[in-house]
């Protein structure tokens, strides 16, 4: 995936006349009927056994299970659930558990598997371009988000979007704006925020949904993942898609 420069006309103008490659979203391969449900667990012993026992109640069966993060405030799990008593179940956790999530048709992936299949899809592309389509939609098979985008940086300070999931999104943007996505290009570091605190260029963020947003770059390369919800993104979830960057870009550029 290789940072050339835009032919000297299109620099001159600060304008990049190319769309962005289209990407599709995963498809549902989830059980039928199965949830994946991210949920916060207080930190001590027994909090997992008291849930799943709550769970059990009421007639739901746990498909998977993963710990995507810990920390002060607790644990994070997401499990992979079904039956019936689902949406009762929950509503009366009370204090053994906090819903952050519920995604309905979202499997609940082995992530080795995961992260293998990721960087064969990008690794394998023959073009630049697809390379950059395969890159969005391969972040959006390791973490549940509702769309995504690709951009890189060009001379000028321009923003080049070569990826997306919306299909009316502008081809570039000022890379003078202060942005997340001009922030995480500086750090070389992953950045998250709400979405509804102002994380890119009105002219692009107007057209997302308004839920978390988790901004990863690589490079010249910065990924922008945005849910619908404001389920947070865990340090596992941004770990695992640097990882997925770093590869893309470092196997592109030997090109």
């Amino acid at each position: 995936m290789t940072s050339s420069s835009l032919p000297s006309s299109w620099a001159a103008a600060g304008v990049d006349p190319r769309r962005p490659e289209p990407v599709d979203l995963p498809r549902c391969r989830a059980p039928k009927g199965a949830e994946l449900v991210r949920l916060r667990l207080p930190d001590r012993p027994g909090s997992l056994a008291a849930v799943t026992a709550h769970l059990a109640e009421y007639g739901v069966d746990v498909l998977g299970l993963e710990v995507v993060d810990h920390g002060p405030d607790g644990a994070v799990d997401d499990l992979l659930l079904r039956g019936e008593g689902l949406g009762p179940a929950l509503q009366t956790l009370g204090l053994r558990a906090r819903v952050l999530a519920r995604r309905p048709g979202v499997d609940l992936r082995d992530p080795a598997l995961a992260m293998a299949a990721a960087c064969e899809s990008v690794g394998s592309a023959r073009t630049d371009q697809d390379a950059h389509r395969r890159l969005v939609g391969a972040a959006l098979g390791l973490v549940f988000a509702d769309a995504g985008l690709l951009c890189v940086s060009r001379e000028h300070a321009m923003l080049s979007i070569v990826a997306s999931t919306e299909s009316d999104l502008p081809a570039a943007v000022d890379g003078h704006s202060p942005s997340l996505l001009t922030s995480a290009l500086f750090s070389g570091e992953p950045l998250t925020a709400e979405g509804r605190i102002p994380w890119a260029p009105p002219a692009l963020q107007c057209r997302l949904p308004l839920g978390s947003v988790a901004v990863v770059p690589a490079g010249p390369l910065v990924l922008a993942l945005v849910r619908s919800d404001h389920a947070p993104y865990v340090s596992l979830e941004l770990g695992r898609l640097a990882a997925l960057m770093r590869a893309a870009h470092a196997t592109h550029e030997g090109r």
